[in-house]
């Protein structure tokens, strides 16, 4: 008897443990603003502009600024608008600033409060992808 209740514990407790599943996003559910979670300095705002106003299908990716090469302070590489559209779990973008319109794709899944998407602010949004980084939300 002592076993079989043993058994029931356990299993009730692996049942309790579950994970949210990963879901594959949409741009209400993105809405609002996401911080890098681990150094905590890249931001990413999704489907608002500047002024907290809807903006349907755009982000604005703030990583703050450094002094350039020919000594100015000026936004790091990767930050400003893009235009984007999700696939499955594929978040397609394009820089708003760039003279042609071209959408890179990269990979984007969310748990709960946690967006995980590949790092294309951080190494040009031409260029694959290097690691995947996990954002959590602060505002809706």
């Amino acid at each position: 008897m002592r076993p079989l209740f043993y058994l029931a514990a356990l299993s009730i407790g692996f049942t309790g443990c579950k994970q949210s599943a990963p879901v594959a996003p949409s741009a209400d559910g993105l809405t609002g603003t996401w911080i890098e979670k681990s150094a905590r300095k890249d931001t990413i705002i999704f489907n608002l502009d500047q002024t907290g106003s809807s903006s349907a299908n755009t982000l604005l990716v703030n990583r703050g600024r450094e002094i350039n090469p020919a000594g100015y302070l000026a936004p790091k590489l990767g930050s400003g608008f893009y235009r984007y559209y999700l696939k499955g779990d594929t978040i397609s973008v394009y820089d708003m600033y760039a003279s042609t319109i071209y959408y890179a794709p990269f990979y984007i899944e969310q748990k709960g409060n946690e967006l995980y998407l590949d790092n294309f602010f951080e190494v040009g949004f031409r260029h694959p992808a290097t690691a995947t980084r996990t954002l959590v939300r602060l505002t809706n």
